[in-house]
């Protein structure tokens, strides 16, 4: 009888960190793929969208009506905040560099953080 119950009890603990696994796998791969949707826009030219929310389907084009229906759900807000005016050693050129920290985010499901320098002549 003990046995059987230590068996069940085993069995059952087996299968909560198999769940486990498999909800921390699932989450992993969503964040993934939002980090990549962001890594798009963040690398395209997009200065007319800044401090804004746009639709992932307003940024970028595909001909597949399947990845354009799921590009339309998806909302990415852009905001930047400019941090500093760095001062640069003497030059003929570069006077100073201006740093934008840049925030793009997916709701609650994913968040990025890049930073630009603006070199100000």
């Amino acid at each position: 009888m003990v046995a059987i119950v230590l068996l069940t009890l085993i069995i059952a603990i087996t299968l909560q960190i198999q769940q486990n696994n498999i909800f921390y796998l699932d989450k992993f791969k969503d964040t993934k793929l939002y980090n990549s949707y962001i890594g798009l826009i963040a690398t395209s030219n997009a200065d007319e969208k800044r401090n804004k929310k746009v639709y992932l389907s307003d940024m970028i084009s595909f001909d597949d009506d399947d990845i354009r229906k799921e590009f339309k759900e998806i909302r990415i807000e852009i905001k930047d905040k400019d941090l500093k005016d760095m001062p640069l050693p003497k030059n003929d050129y570069i006077q100073t560099a201006n740093i934008v920290e840049s925030t793009y985010s997916i709701d609650d499901k994913a968040k990025k953080v890049f930073y630009s320098f603006k070199l100000n002549y």
